[in-house]
Formats: structure tokens, sequence, C-alpha cells
């Protein structure tokens, strides 16, 4: 009997431990843990985007290079004529406000577009294990869950670079926290091979 009482105690004791525990997480708490999985719906980045996308380190590098007698001699704009000014005035575009940045979804045939240029990196989010099994060729492991441990090496990069992101594809969660820490860091151009290594591997290119 005292047996039967016991068991019926834990399970009450159960019961409302679990209704103040949704209770907290849903109505107490404003960033309470999602009970149900929130699909993310990202920007598809455009192929047109790619071609207008600059290298700026190239630019970087070509300015370094070039000689000092090569550059033009600035002029003082206070002493042109007033339309000349208007003129100048008119040429320069504001500057527009832009929002937050945010990671771009790509695909198999953008992913081999961005690999032809040297200059982007490519980072799997997948433990060292996973990683070792197979992944993208030149591509660089860095586990989204260990992302501390990187950041005093990713914080003097160029945040201009371009950036693929994946993981495994599929429910993999861990290329897009990477990229929202890559973002965090300052970097502007980051991708997301939503197909990840799964799709990389269906086009015939795991190796």
């Amino acid at each position: 009997m005292k047996k039967n009482v016991l068991v019926s105690d834990i399970l009450i004791i159960l019961a409302i431990s679990t209704v103040l525990a949704f209770w907290f997480n849903g109505l107490s708490n404003p960033k309470g843990i999602s009970l149900i999985r929130e699909e993310r719906v990202l920007e598809t980045a455009s192929d047109d985007e790619f071609e207008q996308l600059i290298d700026t380190s190239t630019i970087v590098k070509a300015q370094q290079q070039t000689p000092v007698d090569t550059l033009p001699i600035k002029r003082d704009t206070a002493k042109l004529p007033t339309p000349v000014q208007k003129q100048l005035a008119e040429k320069v575009a504001p500057i527009e406000e832009q929002g937050p940045v945010k990671a771009k979804a790509i695909n198999y045939s953008q992913v081999k577009k961005l690999m032809a240029d040297p200059t982007v990196m490519i980072l799997d989010a997948r433990n060292e294990h996973e990683f070792a099994e197979g992944h993208l060729p030149n591509s660089r492991n860095i586990f989204a869950l260990e992302f501390e441990r990187y950041i005093p090496e990713l914080i003097g990069m160029n945040k201009d670079i371009r950036i693929i992101v994946y993981c495994g594809g599929g429910q993999c969660e861990l290329s897009h926290e990477l990229s929202n820490n890559l973002i965090g860091l300052g970097f502007k151009k980051v991708y997301i091979y939503l197909g990840g290594w799964d799709d990389w591997k269906k086009n015939g290119k795991g190796k």
C-alpha cells in the first residue's frame, strides 16, 4: 500500500514539475526555448550577385602597388566654379543605410562557381570526425559548437571575403549557427550551402 502511495506521489510531483516547466518556458520567460521547430527562411543568392561582387583584397593590393607618381593630383574643389562643385556633388551617391547582414542560401551550381575564386573561404561546420570522413575540396573545419576557439584567428581577417558555410545538409543547424557567429564578428558575405555534404555527394563530387 505504501509503495503505491509513493509511486502516486512521484507521478504527481512529475506532473506538477512538467506543468511549471511549460509555464516558465512559454509564459514567464520570453526567451524560452521553442518547443516547435521553427523553419529557417533564407534569402536565396542570385547568380548575378556573384558577378557583381568584388574581391576587395585585390583592390587593396593594387593600390599598394601603385607608384606614387601615378596617383592623381588632388584638387581643391573649394576653388572650382560653383557649377563644377554641383556636378561633383551629384556624382557622389549618398550612402544608403543598410539593414542587418544576413546569410544567403546557395545551391550546388553556385558553390561550384564560387569555388573558382581562390579567395573564397569554405568552412565545414561539422565536428572533426565527420569532416575527416569527407568534405568539400579546400574546405576548412570550424566546428560550430566550438566557435570560440577560432575567434582570435578570424577576428583579424578581411571581413569582405566571401565565405561558404555548410554542414551535413537537410535538418543540420550547424551551418546556420556558424554563419550567425561569423556575421557577429563582422563578416559581410556569408553564404550557406543548404544541401551541404549530402548534396555534394549526391552530385558525384564527394571525396
